[in-house]
């Protein structure tokens, strides 16, 4: 948040506490207020202010990509995922203020956030979790474990230079289930994730190479090597990595994806073991494994 920004507009009003008191007010006075604020503001845009709006602001130019073909990228995805067990969810476009803040390490910042409690869908793992929690909860979180995916287009805010855009699709898992004790939940399901991707991968003559760099998120971490020792057991045809980080985000291990094509390496996907399950749930059990493909970009990629 520009704070300078704030600062000027708080001494313009002559009111030091605006954010505060605006904060504090109940969410049903704060949309109420905020729905009139664009009301009236929208009322005083021309047709002429709309078409500069729509030619300057980089969150609402379409993509630039087959359309057509992109679909059926898509859905061949979704199909193996479907196959693989993981039940295809078609989301809302906006997930719950907070969605990607509250239970992750992201900023707010970074997320276009909308009114009536909602943020435009900035990663849609963050909405499959919520999916994933609130069916366990129903199951009263029983050995049985929710697999989801889904292919959504996500937006963020931060500038990225061209060709990266502001918005864009990503191929996202998420695992939810119990643990059921000497890490069998986190191996089976982070192979699992880790196989997809990676047969996925393969089908394309285009991919030269695919490698692995396997992360330690904490210090001491013992799960660490018996996770990276079962993953470099089960995914065969890759290389593999290794390195130790401090971040946390991904809770254990992260991995991340790499793949080679026209002599170039790129990341193509991420993913590891969270906690937003346990957060979530207030359940310590429950496990959790997130990950996503930077599907568009492969498209762009092969194509």
């Amino acid at each position: 948040m520009n704070t300078k920004i704030v600062k000027r507009i708080q001494k313009a009003t002559n009111t030091p506490d605006l954010a505060t008191i605006l904060t504090s007010l109940p969410s049903s006075d704060f949309n109420s207020l905020m729905m009139e604020v664009f009301h009236k503001r929208a009322e005083q845009i021309t047709p002429s202010d709309l078409f500069r709006q729509y030619t300057q602001n980089r969150f609402v130019k379409p993509a630039h990509v087959d359309f057509v073909s992109l679909l059926s990228f898509e859905l061949d995805l979704l199909k193996k995922a479907q196959v693989s067990g993981f039940e295809p969810l078609e989301l809302s476009p906006v997930s719950p203020v907070g969605a990607c803040s509250v239970v992750a390490t992201v900023n707010q910042n970074k997320v276009l956030s909308a009114l009536r409690g909602t943020e435009v869908m900035a990663d849609a793992t963050n909405s499959l979790a919520l999916e994933s929690v609130s069916r366990r909860k129903v199951s009263n979180f029983d050995q049985n474990c929710i697999k989801l995916c889904t292919v959504h287009r996500h937006l963020r805010t931060p500038y990225v230079k061209p060709p990266f855009t502001a918005h864009f699709k990503i191929f996202c898992m998420v695992t939810g289930g119990k643990d059921t004790g000497s890490l069998q939940f986190e191996k089976q399901h982070v192979v699992e994730h880790l196989r997809l991707i990676t047969d996925y991968l393969k089908t394309f003559n285009a991919v030269e190479s695919i490698s692995i760099n396997l992360k330690s998120t904490q210090q001491p971490n013992p799960s660490f090597e018996v996770l990276c020792e079962e993953v470099q057991k089960q995914i065969l045809g890759v290389s593999f990595a290794q390195e130790s980080i401090n971040q946390g985000y991904y809770q254990t291990i992260q991995f991340k994806v790499h793949v080679k094509i026209k002599g170039n390496t790129y990341e193509i996907a991420d993913g590891g073991l969270v906690d937003w399950s346990k957060k979530l749930s207030d359940n310590h059990k429950e496990r959790m494994v997130t990950s996503g493909i930077g599907l568009e970009l492969l498209f762009k990629l092969l194509s």
